[in-house]
């Protein structure tokens, strides 16, 4: 691997185990699209060098619902939950984008956990991070209509011009393409949208914001 790159946990570890992983960390290439783990497989641990990784959960009809996404320097959590519990994945993570990503071997990373508690403190808290997302999405999906979660989801995109289908869309919010047509058709006779082919732009997001109740937190906001 590139000497170049430090490892997220590396600032916790003993110089022997920062050597270790030196020599022991495969940095791989995943092009946009790629699944780079399911819900049969633990392989190890994994970390992203660069891009973006979705991870999800698919049922049994092929639809899906987004947990939560990692960037630069995250480390999966999920996949060391799978490895610390020896049981299968119960989720799937796919590249977002073009992304390099950093893994590490089951057997590496066991005794490196096992042997600093500093690593064993520190991934506790990034996994209550993760549990809090995963819990908020399902809050959303239990609690919230499908308006609310489709003006969301347009509201929170950083550009007000967003380039998706309506299948990707529902993919992304876990419900049928024809849910989020319709819905979507509903918000462009409002005034809040304009549809085209591949992409939308949402051109009055206070309007948007108001006919859904509101935007806890006031969304990221969205830059033309």
């Amino acid at each position: 691997m590139s000497d170049n790159y430090d490892f997220p946990l590396n600032k916790l570890l003993a110089p022997r185990d920062r050597e270790l992983i030196r020599d022991k960390l495969v940095i791989s290439e995943a092009p946009s699209g790629t699944v780079i783990f399911d819900a049969t497989s633990c392989k190890g641990i994994l970390a992203v060098i660069r891009g973006v990784i979705r991870v999800y959960i698919l049922s049994e009809t092929g639809r899906e619902i987004t947990l939560y996404r990692l960037f630069e320097n995250d480390i999966c959590t999920l996949s060391i939950s799978c490895l610390m519990g020896k049981l299968p994945m119960q989720a799937m993570i796919k590249a977002d984008t073009d992304c390099t990503i950093a893994s590490l071997s089951n057997d590496v990373f066991s005794g490196i956990h096992e042997r600093t508690p500093a690593v064993q403190t520190y991934l506790l808290e990034k996994m209550n991070e993760r549990l809090a997302d995963v819990m908020w999405v399902v809050e959303q999906v239990a609690f919230h209509g499908m308006d609310r979660r489709i003006g969301r989801f347009l509201l929170e995109q950083p550009s007000t011009v967003v380039y998706a289908t309506h299948e990707e869309i529902a993919f992304e919010l876990g419900t049928a393409r024809e849910v989020v047509s319709r819905m979507l058709k509903y918000f462009e006779k409002n005034g809040y949208i304009t549809l085209s082919r591949g992409k939308l732009k949402v051109i009055d997001p206070k309007g948007l914001t108001k006919s859904i109740g509101g935007l806890e937190g006031g969304g990221r906001g969205q830059a033309n």
